[in-house]
């Protein structure tokens, strides 16, 4: 069906009084093409364009009504950049799109609109009519001037969400129209006429238009994360104008004790725009003189006391150590003469790696401390908390995996000698114990051949002896349970996360705390060692991706082939990426097999023979380490292959 034949049919029944208006109008909507080829424009929106703008003009409050409209005359001009004229209707629209805010303007307020317009139309709309040399931007500066106030965050109000989300959208449809312009792989749909191109200036023009209303927007307490994302979409075109700023914020807010909300805001924010601030580009690379004072600044952030600003810091480090390689690059100002000076300064900065992972490790150690007394024992017992406490574990462990897949081998060591110090002379409660155990999987996934070089046999050697100085029987019926014991266990599961071939080495040594621990009736210690059974099989068993690294290049000193400063935050080519992944060898396969042999049927046997005589609590126990050492060996087990499996 053609336009014309689409207009015929439905033109006649379309009356702004009848209650039926609105589906008409969305029925438009759905069928009038929008995207034709220029040739045929006189085939499509130029039978109906200016009909439907007068339309538009003439209704008022019928929400649905005129939502349908924007949302067509934003498609229209999205699919048709250049080949319509907006500049006559351009104060008639932005006039309307004021009104569709439903702000208090002046002694009497405008009247509002009972659903307000798409703010996602209304921001494609407008970034789709810029462009050679039109008032477009002007009239857009024109209204965030006249509504500047109502982005404050004082000025509460349930326009404020779509007020945030206008400079949210606007960045965001302005970025994917700059990269369909400069894209090398065309897309058929989308095809501006060349004039109407964005240029530099446009875009320059553009974030110097929008910057200060998403940086005010900031420190909105309900709407932060909507700023973030303006500022991550303006730093991606401009980095220049969006990235100085935001870190001046920051360090102006780290000492804030009447605002505390200041730092988390600018925290959210600075994660957004983080591949940003750690990138060199041909435009802007200062951003990488920040990166080491920034990552010792947030530090204190690093507060068990208050859990939103812990959260916000470490989801901050947990982006920047994704970015960056953990590498001191001091010794390249010696050894390269093709640096920049930008380049020399921040390669001397990185001299300050060690300290930061120092730092680092340290406020984690406080942190498990405070978790360890009684007191805190004592007050801490909500599921919240619990909660908490989970969401810290994993982004520490994230955290330390990132900072172990990309750091050098001296920084590396640092990480593993203090671990290893501080488990040495640690027995840690429940609450503590799931933090320190995250970092020790991150350890072993990042490095397992060092990890269990140190770690393993010493663990191994501590378990034998707690059982040998109190006796297996004993320990074997103590429902109360050995809490050295039980920390040792919790440990030893949390090393046979390591790369299967790797444990084959410590196989008797793996096998012998087994024999000892499996029948232990203490129900934290039968968990430990029942998740200790499934991460060995699954190591042992699975395929699974070994290598996370952020470049594939040697990242050790001396810095001549290779400068790692220059792989900060840069881009990954999909179709070139290099996966390395864990095979399971003939080895791993036996010492699994073994493994499930010797124990799943011993403990089906126990159930079968003794079940009328066990306990509740060893059955309990018995069936849990069935369930875990199925759990970790089912890749192995063949296709059931019967008829009434077909069937099901």
């Amino acid at each position: 069906m053609s336009t014309q034949e689409i207009l015929d049919e439905l033109r006649p029944k379309i009356c702004p009084t009848d209650w039926n208006f609105g589906d008409i109008i969305e029925m438009f909507k759905l069928f009038l093409p929008v995207k034709l080829p220029p040739d045929l424009h006189n085939q499509g929106f130029k039978l109906w364009l200016s009909e439907f703008f007068s339309i538009w003009e003439s209704i008022y409050n019928q929400a649905a009504c005129e939502n349908y409209l924007v949302g067509l005359f934003s498609s229209v001009a999205w699919n048709n950049i250049g080949y319509i004229d907006w500049e006559p209707w351009l104060p008639k629209i932005f006039t309307r799109i004021l009104r569709g805010f439903s702000v208090p303007i002046g002694k009497m307020q405008m009247p509002s609109l009972q659903d307000n317009y798409s703010v996602s139309d209304l921001t494609k709309w407008i970034v789709s009519m810029m462009g050679n040399g039109n008032s477009c931007l002007q009239y857009l500066q024109d209204l965030f001037i006249t509504i500047k106030s109502f982005y404050h965050p004082s000025n509460t109000g349930g326009f404020q969400q779509d007020l945030v989300k206008f400079v949210s959208k606007l960045a965001e449809y302005f970025v994917t129209r700059v990269y369909l312009e400069h894209t090398t792989r065309p897309i058929w749909y989308f095809a501006p006429l060349e004039s109407y191109r964005l240029t530099e200036q446009n875009i320059t023009d553009f974030v110097n238009c929008v910057k200060e209303y998403a940086f005010i927007s900031i420190f909105n307490k309900d709407h932060a994360e909507e700023a973030a994302n303006a500022c991550h979409y303006l730093s991606i075109l401009r980095p220049e104008l969006i990235v100085p700023p935001i870190i001046e914020k920051h360090f102006l807010s780290i000492n804030s004790m009447t605002e505390p909300h200041r730092f988390t805001s600018i925290m959210t924010c600075l994660t957004h725009i983080a591949r940003q601030i750690v990138q060199q580009t041909p435009s802007y690379s200062q951003g990488q003189t920040y990166v080491l004072p920034l990552l010792m600044s947030v530090l204190p952030g690093i507060d068990l006391n208050d859990f939103e600003k812990a959260s916000v810091t470490l989801d901050f480090l947990e982006t920047m150590l994704m970015l960056i390689t953990c590498v001191d690059c001091s010794s390249a100002v010696n050894t390269r003469n093709d640096l920049t000076e930008i380049e020399k300064e921040v390669c001397l900065s990185t001299i300050q790696f060690e300290d930061f992972i120092i730092e680092f490790l340290n406020r984690i150690f406080q942190m498990i401390d405070l978790l360890s007394t009684d007191i805190s024992d004592a007050v801490t017992t909500d599921t919240d908390f619990d909660l908490n406490d989970l969401v810290i574990e994993l982004k520490l462990a994230s955290i330390m995996f990132h900072i172990i897949q990309n750091c050098s081998n001296k920084i590396f060591q640092i990480i593993r000698e203090k671990l290893v110090n501080f488990i040495a002379n640690a027995c840690l409660s429940s609450k503590a114990r799931g933090i320190i155990c995250s970092l020790i999987q991150a350890l072993v996934k990042g490095n397992p051949v060092e990890t269990l070089k140190y770690l393993l046999p010493k663990t191994c050697e501590s378990i034998d002896k707690i059982i040998q100085n109190s006796g297996s029987s004993i320990l074997l019926t103590d429902h109360k349970g050995d809490v050295e014991l039980t920390w040792y266990l919790f440990l030893f599961a949390e090393l046979l996360n390591a790369r299967g071939d790797t444990l084959l080495i410590y196989k008797n040594m793996i096998m012998l705390v087994f024999q000892q621990c499996i029948h232990i009736i203490n129900k934290d210690s039968y968990l430990a060692i029942s998740n200790a059974a499934r991460n060995l099989l699954k190591s042992l068993s699975q395929i699974y991706p070994i290598d996370y690294r952020l470049t594939m290049e040697n990242i050790e000193e001396p810095f001549v082939d290779f400068l790692p400063i220059r792989a900060w935050g840069q881009y990954v080519n999909a179709n070139k990426l290099q996966v390395q992944f864990h095979m399971p060898n003939v080895d791993e396969i036996d010492f699994a097999c073994e493994f499930v042999d010797t124990f799943i049927y011993s403990e089906l046997t126990l159930l079968n023979e003794n079940n009328f005589q066990m306990s509740n609590a060893e059955r309990l126990r018995s069936l849990t380490i069935i369930k875990s050492i199925a759990n970790g060996c089912y890749r192995m087990v063949p296709r059931i292959k019967s008829k009434q499996v077909d069937d099901l």
